[in-house]
């Protein structure tokens, strides 16, 4: 028995060591665990395999997985025909607001070309090449045409290594992405006629979570799973009860009850956030408005804006100083997140020496890094040398909020 017990012991040990473990990214036999989008190639399962075959007079077109990744360890086998580019996307994306839902963000490349850059990392419809094989001529040697050749991509925080056929061929840290879809690429091919295929096997992840989808150890959560509501007061009052209405998971704005905010105030921080906005039908600023005041003074905006250009007062914007970089917003009804790194502003002998910083992600893309406020935006409270309190405010329309978490820094 004592043997037996070690030996379960010694089990649970290693796979606490490896961590997650694997599963199946394709099932062998149906997609529907994918979504396509982009052009009109054509994708299909044949004898457990993804067959993706190109179409004439289209653009690039992309299997995407309806989950989104955050960190993970992903491994394939992939064999292209020669005269056809193609690419695995991770951490990506598609929302209306950027190039009208073009799929965008890293690329594992798959290029069968002369030019071998066969597991290079692209950045694809935004930024090109972030590392390519030109100076790493192992790599471009490692993807053998015509054959099966097995790919592994390791993507923790900001760091990407992609290896093929046991060879690395990228080693890279970019902070631009913290989480999206998995896409496979059949690339766009002109004018051709005749359909050229890529396949894709043995696709499997070991899936390691999205980042701030989970309180880390020694956060503060706000707004969990449960009814707890007793970290908040409404705004401007010393501790009267919110006006909000408790839903089943989330917390929603009942119109005109007044802002809520926390009872504890914060300085420096991360915080996690995961809103719906709604859709009322009315124009601008009167749909789905909301906002995240840090310190109840510096509002990062919320607001029905899925598909409108980057402006300084649509959702993700640092409200009337930036514009979000892109405009990740999702449309109306769909759960959206923001991670915010607050940098709060230092005060010596009664004047303020800096002012506070922003880093945002919105949905997972970096849109704000570093950004300075030199003083409040929008509705915000008055600027002390004291902290204050995390704010969400109502602006007369129903938004919902879940998953709120804060962690000093």
């Amino acid at each position: 028995l004592c043997q037996n017990l070690g030996m379960l012991a010694a089990a649970a040990l290693l796979l606490a060591v490896q961590g997650p473990s694997w599963s199946p990214l394709f099932d062998g036999k149906t997609l529907d665990a994918f979504e396509k989008k982009g052009g009109a190639a054509t994708f299909k399962v044949e004898h457990g395999e993804i067959v993706g075959s190109t179409a004439p007079n289209t653009t690039n077109t992309f299997l995407c997985t309806k989950k989104v990744y955050g960190d993970f360890e992903l491994e394939f086998d992939v064999n292209v025909d020669p005269d056809l580019n193609s690419g695995v996307q991770i951490r990506s994306h598609a929302v209306p607001g950027y190039k009208n839902g073009v799929v965008f963000g890293y690329q594992v490349e798959i290029d069968p070309s002369t030019r071998g850059y066969s597991g290079g990392l692209y950045d694809e419809s935004r930024r090109g090449w972030l590392q390519d094989l030109s100076k790493n001529e192992k790599g471009r040697m490692a993807f053998k045409n015509g054959q099966w050749n097995h790919y592994r991509v390791l993507a923790v925080g900001s760091h990407i290594q992609i290896w093929v056929n046991g060879v690395q061929t990228t080693d890279y840290n970019d902070d631009v992405d913290r989480f999206g879809f998995i896409g496979l690429q059949v690339h766009a091919v002109g004018n051709r006629k005749d359909p050229i295929e890529v396949r894709w096997r043995n696709l499997r992840i070991r899936d390691m979570g999205v980042p701030g989808a989970v309180a880390p150890k020694g956060a503060t959560v706000l707004l969990g799973g449960a009814s707890d509501v007793s970290k908040w007061k409404k705004a401007g009052t010393e501790s009267d009860p919110i006006g909000w209405t408790w839903h089943d998971g989330y917390l929603e704005v009942t119109p005109r009850s007044g802002s809520i905010q926390t009872k504890q105030t914060y300085g420096t921080c991360k915080l996690h956030v995961e809103f719906m906005v709604d859709d009322n039908g009315m124009t601008g600023q009167a749909n789905g408005n909301s906002g995240v005041y840090l310190q109840g003074r510096y509002e990062v905006q919320v607001l029905n804006s899925a598909g409108q250009e980057p402006a300084n007062n649509i959702c993700g914007a640092i409200y009337g100083v930036k514009a979000e970089d892109y405009n990740m917003s999702f449309p109306a009804y769909q759960w959206q997140t923001y991670d915010i790194q607050f940098t709060a502003p230092v005060w010596k002998d009664g004047n303020k020496v800096s002012s506070a910083r922003f880093t945002v992600y919105h949905n997972g893309t970096l849109v704000h890094k570093n950004v300075e406020v030199t003083g409040p935006t929008g509705s915000g409270q008055a600027e002390t040398m004291d902290a204050g309190g995390l704010l969400l405010q109502d602006h007369g329309n129903r938004i919902k909020f879940r998953n709120v978490w804060i962690l000093p820094r």
